[in-house]
């Protein structure tokens, strides 16, 4: 006598735990996931970038330097 359950001696592929009546994710719904993915990469992109620019700042006035602002040039 074997191990196997009945329905694996048919040729038949098992479904283990698969519903078949799982909805299918809408294109509109995978659009908005990404544009809000990419909303929050930009922006944490953007935030990572103002703290580096506090950070340096701070370092610099921390090591009571006189000329801690940016440099700014002249417009043409």
């Amino acid at each position: 006598m074997s191990n196997e359950h009945p329905s694996s001696a048919s040729n038949e592929p098992r479904n283990r735990g698969l519903n078949q009546s799982v909805r299918r994710i809408s294109d509109r719904a995978l659009a908005i996931f990404c544009a809000v993915l990419v909303a929050i990469l930009v922006l944490g992109y953007l935030l990572m970038a103002e703290l580096e620019d506090d950070s340096r700042a701070e370092n610099c006035m921390m090591a009571h330097r006189k000329n801690c602002g940016a440099i700014e040039w002249p417009s043409e």
